[in-house]
């Protein structure tokens, strides 16, 4: 009996523990069907929700003026400029100008010992005092020979002598008014005089020194003739010509004028190479232009009076084509372009624009054709509606 009751105790505990099994199997598989469809949501793909268009600047093209310019610099300097120096060997004896001061055309400015040159213009002027007494002698004598050869009474030798000695004479007083008139000048170089009308830059001189030939005395510049020497790379030679308009600006300085190339020096620069050319300056007017002074020349090479131009960011290149985008029906239009000059951020377009086309200004790298834009000015009015509701 306790047998038969242990059997139908073990059977029982067995039937428990198999239904706890599949209620344990049971509760795990709804617990996999549940994660599976949470995973299933996760990873469920969305609608496609449409982009919004892509905001773009634009701009309108209307043919306007296009001016290619290149800009150089330089220095303000004097078309005439003199280091007067001596032509004496003498000493300097006494200045009539210092820096700075305005002088007239033959005004004094230096002078020099010319005691010298009085002294030798003096044994002149004697030698050729005696010269004449001598002729006046040998002249008369002369005529006194003809008439006594004309009697026989002295020979013919006799006269030739003479004759001989009155034209050693006369030569003797050309010579000696050659070399008056060249003490005489030697005389006038002790007076140093302003060769044009300027102002004085310098004197590197003082009163009592001693100078040569060829020292320096008097430095002088016009200041009624100035010039803008300008230098430029030497690869612009060939765009650069005389009568080219020329803008200058004081370095620093609100002022500035218009002027135009003079002259193309024909030599480069052996230290730089670069080329260098000249503006013309008057300075009669009211400039404050001084020698020395920095300029800054931007020079008109070319100019389109009804150019097509574009932001320089607007053009792009697509597969080795260049191009621009535009705006036709709200989609992004790829329009191959040719190019020209560029200046100051825009480039010149010569072909593949219209007029009243709206070309994209704004440099995006993915922006393909048929992609849909919308304009910033666009965009900004309505939410300015938005706004305003």
């Amino acid at each position: 009996m306790d047998i038969n009751r242990v059997k139908k105790h073990s059977r029982q505990s067995g039937i428990i523990k198999l239904r706890a099994t599949y209620l344990l199997l049971l509760g795990i598989a709804v617990i996999v069907v549940i994660a599976g469809l949470q995973l299933r949501e996760r990873l469920a793909i969305p609608d496609a929700i449409p982009m919004p268009p892509l905001v773009v600047e634009t701009v309108q093209i209307t043919p306007s003026p296009f001016v290619v310019t290149a800009g150089y610099s330089g220095t303000i300097e004097a078309q005439r400029r003199a280091m007067i120096a001596s032509r004496l060997a003498s000493t300097v004896s006494a200045i009539s100008v210092r820096e700075g001061d305005v002088v007239e055309q033959k005004q004094l400015l230096l002078s020099l010992d010319d005691a010298e040159q009085r002294q030798e213009l003096q044994r002149l002027n004697a030698a050729a005092d005696r010269i004449r007494a001598d002729l006046k002698y040998w002249r008369g004598q002369l005529k006194i020979d003809q008439n006594l050869f004309a009697k026989g009474t002295i020979s013919e030798q006799k006269l030739q002598e003479t004759a001989r000695q009155v034209a050693t004479l006369s030569a003797s007083l050309e010579e000696n008014s050659h070399a008056r008139a060249t003490a005489e000048t030697r005389l006038g170089y002790a007076e140093v005089v302003a060769p044009f009308p300027g102002i004085v830059q310098s004197v590197p001189v003082n009163e009592g020194e001693a100078v040569n030939p060829g020292s320096p005395l008097v430095e002088l510049v016009d200041t009624k003739t100035l010039k803008a020497v300008i230098s430029a790379p030497q690869a612009d030679q060939q765009q650069l010509s005389p009568g080219l308009p020329v803008y200058l600006h004081l370095h620093r300085m609100t002022t500035s004028w218009q002027g135009e190339i003079g002259h193309i020096y024909p030599a480069l620069d052996s230290r730089s190479r670069n080329l260098t050319f000249d503006v013309p300056l008057d300075n009669g007017t009211d400039l404050p232009l001084h020698v020395g002074m920095s300029v800054e020349a931007v020079v008109e090479l070319e100019k389109f009076d009804d150019a097509i131009s574009v932001p320089l960011q607007a053009v792009q290149q697509r597969r080795g084509d260049e191009g621009v985008f535009a705006i036709r029906e709200g989609r992004a239009v790829w329009l191959p372009v040719k190019t020209g000059k560029i200046q100051d951020g825009r480039v010149q377009i010569l072909d593949g624009i219209k007029v009243d086309e709206r070309v994209i200004s704004t440099p995006y790298p993915t922006l393909e054709e048929g992609t849909m834009v919308q304009r910033y000015q666009e965009e900004k009015e309505g939410q300015t509606a938005s706004s305003e509701e």
